[in-house]
């Protein structure tokens, strides 16, 4: 890939149009990813689960995805794509939560929204699974139905877990 800017380069996977692999290896890229992806969603947290504790819910998050994926990776004999993928996994969050939170301030959360903002949340969670789906069938060197699966369990497994583990 001819793009050396990471910030560019996690745009084009967020476009599917590059892959983990087009990221260098470094773990201090991933800590940044992580610490701008959890500072994009703090806001969100903040006014649409009021009751939250955003800071918790976002580690906790952050915990489920890390293991995930490792444990994910260590299954197929890949462990060593961890870094790249993690860093693929939260910087696309990052840029996928910056396109989101404007709509998620104008439309309001889901609930209250309306057919174009209920369009609007449909259409991110239906980009957010492309992409996530992109990284993990590359991270893994799978495909298919298992590759969709797994993409799911990864993004509703999160979810679940973090509101079973902080009791919201």
């Amino acid at each position: 890939m001819s793009q050396s800017n990471p910030v560019q380069r996690l745009i084009a996977i967020a476009l599917l149009r590059a892959g983990p692999e087009d990221l260098p290896c470094s773990a201090g890229l991933m800590g940044i990813a992580i610490a701008v992806t959890a500072a994009i969603n703090v806001p969100v947290i903040q006014r649409f689960t009021p009751q939250a504790e955003p800071l918790l819910q976002i580690a906790l998050l952050a915990g489920y995805n890390l293991a995930f994926l490792a444990v994910a990776l260590w299954l197929r004999g890949h462990s060593a794509r961890f870094i790249q993928s993690a860093t693929a996994l939260f910087g696309t969050d990052a840029v996928i939560s910056l396109v989101a939170l404007p709509v998620l301030l104008v439309v309001g959360s889901p609930e209250q929204a309306s057919a174009i903002g209920a369009l609007s949340f449909l259409l991110l969670l239906i980009w957010n699974i492309a992409v996530v789906n992109h990284i993990l069938r590359a991270a893994l060197g799978i495909g298919g139905l298992v590759s969709l699966g797994i993409t799911l369990a990864y993004i509703f497994g999160g979810s679940a877990f973090v509101r079973a583990a902080s009791g919201l």
